[in-house]
Order: C-alpha cells, then sequence, then structure tokens
C-alpha cells in the first residue's frame, strides 16, 4: 500500500513539473494584424513566467489601449490599431471595435465568445455570449441562424443545412463528434464536392 502512495507521489510531482515547464515555455504577445495571426507571429513576445505581460484593462472599465511589457520596457497600443493578442494560457483575443472577443475557433466560420454577466435579482450570473465573422478580419457578428443567412446568402446548400439542423438554442453547439463548431461542420458539408 505504501508503495502505491508513493508512486502516486511521484507521479503527480512528474505531471505537475510538466504542466510548470510547459507553462513556462508559453508566450504570450500580440498580434498586429491577421496576417501575424494566421501565422502565430507574435509582437512584444513574452515566455509566460512572472507577472501578467499584457493589460487591456477591460475589468472594470474599457480603454481603447493595450500596454504591454517586454524585457523591461512598456509599449502603449491602440486597440483599433492591433489585431489581438495570446495569452499565457494559450487563449487567444481578437480587437474589435475596441472590445475584446475570445476566438473560440478559427475554421471556415471564425467563431468568437464573450462572457457576459447577467444581472439577477441576488448579483449575477456569467453566461456565454457567440459571434462569429467570415474572415479572420471580418465584421463581427452575434452568431445567430439570422445572421448566419446574411452571411452566407449565396451559398444555398449551407442555407440548407442550417434550416435543418440549427435552430435557436443549437446555434454555438460544439460538435463533440467532429471536434468542431456545428456551423463549421455544416459549412464544410456545404462546400464539399461529395
Amino acid at each position: 500500500m505504501k508503495i502505491m502512495k508513493n508512486k502516486t507521489k511521484i507521479i503527480s510531482t512528474v505531471l505537475l513539473i510538466i504542466s510548470l515547464s510547459t507553462y513556462a515555455k508559453s508566450q504570450s504577445g500580440i498580434y498586429k494584424n491577421a496576417s501575424d495571426f494566421k501565422n502565430d507571429k507574435l509582437t512584444n513576445q513574452n515566455t509566460c513566467s512572472g507577472r501578467k505581460k499584457i493589460h487591456t484593462h477591460d475589468f472594470f472599465w474599457s480603454m481603447p489601449t493595450v500596454k504591454v511589457e517586454e524585457n523591461g520596457k512598456k509599449y502603449t497600443y491602440l486597440k483599433s490599431e492591433l489585431y489581438g493578442y495570446k495569452n499565457c494560457k494559450n487563449e487567444v483575443y481578437r480587437f474589435y471595435n475596441n472590445t475584446e472577443y475570445q476566438i473560440a475557433e478559427a475554421g471556415n466560420i471564425y467563431v468568437y465568445v464573450q462572457q457576459k454577466n447577467i444581472t439577477q435579482s441576488k448579483g449575477f450570473i456569467v453566461v456565454n455570449a457567440y459571434y462569429f465573422s467570415t474572415t479572420p478580419d471580418g465584421e463581427i457578428m452575434p452568431l445567430t441562424a439570422d445572421n448566419l443567412k446574411k452571411a452566407f446568402r449565396t451559398n444555398d446548400k449551407f442555407l440548407g443545412l442550417i434550416e435543418q439542423h440549427i435552430n435557436a438554442e443549437n446555434v454555438p453547439e460544439y460538435d463533440q463528434v467532429h471536434t468542431t463548431f456545428k456551423i463549421n461542420y455544416l459549412y464544410s458539408k456545404s462546400i464539399n464536392k461529395q
């Protein structure tokens, strides 16, 4: 029994060391444009160790600037002049109209998520609001069936698949079987020639 406990401790320690070393090796930084994002080319790249290096100032108030620290130097950028940034958790955010949207999936359709606070009688709850764009740097719109139909009005096959498989409740559904958002799976079926 004691041997089993020691093995468990050793395995736990090894896993902790691996996860910490992976975290320390991950990189954060900003993407100046959509091309940089597509090529994963970070500016003001930082190793993820120590304190936060990218400050978006969006927790209590929304500011039009981002402050980035690199090698002890501080840089300030306008959000309107940047594409977005990657944080130390490997989450990527895009700026659009001075607001940040987390990129949940960069497929044929770009899917974004934002956490919203919904006020209730006893405080608030946090819910996910979903958005999309048709290109990496295109207009970000709420992810609804109607908006998808407007954005892809020339793709009759996709419109038919939306009618068949999408309703108000399942628009942002993630397809576990195909490991993609349902709308990206349906879109890929609409452009597949088979």
